[in-house]
């Protein structure tokens, strides 16, 4: 190998490693370190969860409505940031406020407690109540995600009909 070619090589050598180096260090927040962990497996580490103030007239009494925020959980299971993803935008702020006194059980891979990313679904109900879609049920499995049914004096809802033949 000539001495050009030699220097050749670790100019380039140093060059990647340089431009590595840069990549790693850009986004040094959690979102750069933190591992996507689906809904369903975060629920069951629920920890201690504040119900969403549903804001007055925000939706009617016999309806329903639905928000989904992304959320990051750091390595001691808080929440540290949360952005609003879908859902009626009159419940977004009552939403991103609340989920930030949500805790988790610390997420660990390979015995260390890690940052995740997941998502968080909120159901409110027209009567003011709201509540996480999926809760651990106590046995440390999850429950929810069923179709909640609209509070008995709002009738049976709307009514579905079959094809007609």
């Amino acid at each position: 190998m000539t001495v050009h070619a030699y220097f050749r090589s670790m100019l380039r050598l140093v060059l990647f490693v340089s431009a590595l180096a840069n990549c790693f260090a850009q986004d040094g927040g959690i979102s750069a370190k933190a591992v996507e962990v689906p809904e369903t497996v975060m629920a069951k580490r629920l920890d201690h969860v504040v119900a969403p103030k549903l804001p007055e007239g925000a939706i009617k009494k016999c309806s329903n409505a639905m928000v989904i925020l992304k959320v990051a959980v750091d390595e001691k299971g808080k929440v540290s940031d949360a952005e609003f993803v879908s859902g009626y935008d009159e419940l977004k702020d009552s939403a991103m406020v609340a989920i930030k006194e949500w805790t988790y059980k610390p997420y660990e891979k390979h015995g260390h407690a890690i940052a995740v990313r997941t998502s968080v679904s909120i159901f409110y109900l027209g009567d003011g109540e709201s509540f996480p879609v999926y809760m651990p049920d106590g046995k440390g499995g999850v429950k929810g995600g069923n179709i909640i049914p609209l509070p008995p004096e709002c009738g049976s809802g709307p009514v579905s009909r079959g094809r007609p033949s």
